[in-house]
């Protein structure tokens, strides 16, 4: 194996973490890019002092150590860089570039820690007091927690040896109505209902306490007890009220989101027949209000709760179970793609560039992604509007919007 070399690296050159595009700096490059950074000694001017005592050893947040204005310009940069796009206007800005996650998931460690995981590693739990991009409850939450957890001496999770008690502390806030959930999930029985009255003391709209016999990695309950209060919580998303559980899929920064949507529909207008693909709950069709709305989704969970959006906010609309690629019929005046992080289905893409309608709006969360995939679009489409948006400050990630005509 060809060892790391010590050397003057660009962020340019190398992925190291917690550079910032303009540093000049010596660290090491070792397979692929991959590079460690050892020290800055040319600092690019929009270097500032990252305000989390954590940074650098959580594995959250990547971009406190740039402002925000910086981050913006860089984003915007490397989406022009990727698309290859005449011009890329300035990203819309998150309403809030702090305390702006509505989910977030921490973790018990092995020596009684609670928080999230350090950076590039598996193992280790990097405790934390509180979360400067996480909702505005998870101060009050992890207090509360780390007591209770102390005063029963109660073990966390020693990932390498599959052993403990405490997995995840679970919470969602609500950015509208201020409402949060906590959700504990534990691998054994635990005095929760003590925690559950010390979570609603300090403002806890319903505390839920979730058994987990799996000892993988990711949060899969066998059963899901309601200790106090109620187990949804309510969002609102313009005129829009979607019901939440701790377990539904929403996007992170609903502020910043609704700014997305509100573009959309400016550049959309009226729209009759609209297919809505990785439809999820149902947010963007029903935002949007067409005259017809077609959604699907391969989640069933996710077509349940789009029903009832349907429903709760008085709009029609047919939702329907199935993979995205194999849907039939793509003859619709607009629509709609939000895929997750891997992009669309090649399948899909393939269809459209061959019998795609005439509009396509695409939600993208991953421009690298889409970049790819644009290149067999471009067969048939053109990119006639893009504007992207910061959905996650102090990290690498933005968001693209973008309208697609036929050539």
């Amino acid at each position: 194996m060809k060892p790391a070399r010590l050397c003057e690296i660009t962020c340019g050159q190398t992925d190291a973490r917690l550079m910032a595009p303009g540093d000049r700096a010596r660290g090491f490059v070792g397979k692929r890019g991959r590079g460690w950074l050892l020290e800055v000694h040319h600092p690019d001017p929009a270097r500032v002092e990252p305000p989390c005592p954590h940074y650098g050893h959580c594995g959250g947040c990547s971009w406190q150590h740039l402002s925000y204005p910086a981050q913006l310009s860089y984003k915007a940069e490397t989406v022009h860089r990727m698309l290859a796009a005449e011009s890329v206007p300035p990203p819309v800005a998150s309403p809030s570039p702090w305390l702006y996650r509505t989910k977030v998931e921490l973790s018990f460690g092995a020596s009684g820690e609670l928080g999230f995981m350090r950076q590039g590693r598996w193992n280790q739990v990097c405790p934390v007091d509180r979360c400067l991009i996480g909702p505005p409850c998870n101060h009050a939450a992890l207090q509360a927690t780390r007591e209770w957890q102390h005063l029963h001496a109660l073990p966390g999770w020693d990932a390498r040896n599959q052993t403990g008690l405490l997995r995840w502390l679970v919470l969602r806030h609500s950015s509208t109505t201020g409402q949060w959930l906590a959700v504990l999930v534990t691998q054994g029985e635990v005095p929760a209902a003590e925690l559950a009255i010390e979570l609603t003391e300090r403002g806890a709209t319903g505390v839920l306490l979730a058994r987990q016999s799996s000892t993988a990695g990711a949060v899969k309950p066998d059963s899901v007890e309601l200790l106090a209060g109620n187990d949804q919580l309510i969002e609102r998303l313009g005129e829009l009220n979607f019901e939440l559980s701790w377990r539904s899929f929403y996007q992170a920064n609903p502020p910043a989101y609704l700014r997305l949507l509100e573009t959309a529909k400016r550049w959309v207008g009226p729209v009759e027949r609209l297919l809505d693909l990785y439809c999820g709950i149902g947010t963007i069709g029903l935002f949007l209000e067409p005259g017809q709305l077609t959604g699907v989704e391969s989640v069933p969970e996710a077509i349940e709760n789009a029903r009832a959006n349907a429903l709760r906010n008085q709009r029609s609309g047919r939702f329907e179970v199935g993979p995205a690629e194999e849907w039939p019929d793509l003859s619709c005046d607009l629509l709609v793609l939000d895929p997750p992080r891997s992009g669309c289905h090649p399948k899909l893409i393939k269809r459209l560039a061959a019998e795609g309608p005439e509009t396509l709006l695409y939600v993208s969360c991953n421009p690298a992604r889409l970049a790819e995939e644009m290149k067999v679009l471009g067969q048939r489409y053109r990119l006639e509007r893009l504007q992207c948006f910061d959905f996650f400050p102090q990290t690498p990630h933005i968001e693209a919007l973008c309208l697609l005509r036929l050539k």
